[in-house]
């Protein structure tokens, strides 16, 4: 079955590849951020994971930028590589209930779509 990822989904995942990489994880953290968890859109998320995803972003962007850094740079450095580690975890947590959330629904309307086709045997 090929399963299309909505747009929130593929930054998720995208963001999820990111911090998986190699490299420190505030530097992972901080490129994950600015290239693809800015650009999830909360209204594409279900309302538990919304309020999750606003939660994070508002602990991602809690400084003022300053010195040349955004506000998500200027947090993150500020965090303790333990911090950045959870914010880390949080956002693969967001991509892997998202993704659940997509199969199951694409299972539904896979089946829901294809209805069963009966056979009737009888005295031939």
């Amino acid at each position: 079955m090929f399963v299309v990822e909505s747009g929130s989904l593929s930054h998720l995942r995208r963001a999820a590849l990111l911090l998986v990489g190699p490299g420190p994880v505030k530097q992972r953290l901080c490129e994950a951020t600015v290239r693809h968890l800015l650009d999830v859109s909360p209204g594409e998320l279900p309302t538990d994971l919304a309020a999750s995803y606003r939660e994070l972003m508002a602990s991602l962007r809690s400084t003022q930028a300053i010195g040349g850094m955004g506000p998500v740079e200027a947090t993150v450095r500020k965090m303790s590589e333990q911090d950045a580690a959870d914010c880390a975890a949080r956002v693969l947590h967001l991509y892997v209930e998202l993704s659940r959330g997509q199969m199951g629904r694409d299972a539904r309307e896979h089946a829901a779509g294809s209805p069963r086709q009966l056979r009737l045997v009888g005295d031939d």
